[in-house]
Order: structure tokens, then C-alpha cells, then sequence
């Protein structure tokens, strides 16, 4: 069945997401006189609520690992020396 109703519609296309390219949203229609600027600047801030934007993680898996690593041996070290002497 196809309806013949005029809506308003928002397509955000920079969402900034992994796994989402583009959302399109349709405006109420109580809320479709409103200007332009205003519906797009709704239209974003819920998008940031519904989808947040992912920090970056700093510190690669190798960085993580050679932290570790380093940790280890200083333990290791620090061992050795209070057994030893």
C-alpha cells in the first residue's frame, strides 16, 4: 500500500559511525514550519544521543604490551635484587 502524504524528512549523511552511513529522520508535523537550520540542528543533537561518537583509543595493542612487558621485568628485577643482596 502506497501513501500519498507529503513529509518533511532530515538525511544526515556524516554520522561519524562505524556501521551507519547516513540516518534519515522524518519531521512531526506539527514541527515541519520550522526553519531549516533549526530541524538539522535537532536532527544532530539527537543523533549524538542515540549514537555516541567513539573516543579513539591512544595507545595501540603493542604499546599496551611492551608497557607490560617492561612492568614485568622491573618486578622481576626488583625481586632479584631483594633476593640476592
Amino acid at each position: 500500500m502506497i501513501k500519498g502524504v507529503n513529509r518533511r524528512i532530515v538525511e544526515i549523511t556524516s554520522t561519524e559511525h562505524d556501521y551507519f552511513e547516513k540516518a534519515v529522520l522524518y519531521v512531526k508535523t506539527d514541527k515541519s514550519g520550522l526553519p531549516a537550520e533549526k530541524i538539522t540542528e535537532e536532527a544532530r543533537e539527537y543523533l549524538g544521543r542515540i549514537i555516541p561518537v567513539r573516543r579513539k583509543n591512544t595507545l595501540s595493542l603493542t604499546a599496551k604490551l611492551l608497557i607490560a612487558c617492561v612492568g614485568i621485568m622491573t618486578l622481576i628485577l626488583a625481586s632479584c635484587l631483594i633476593i640476592f643482596l
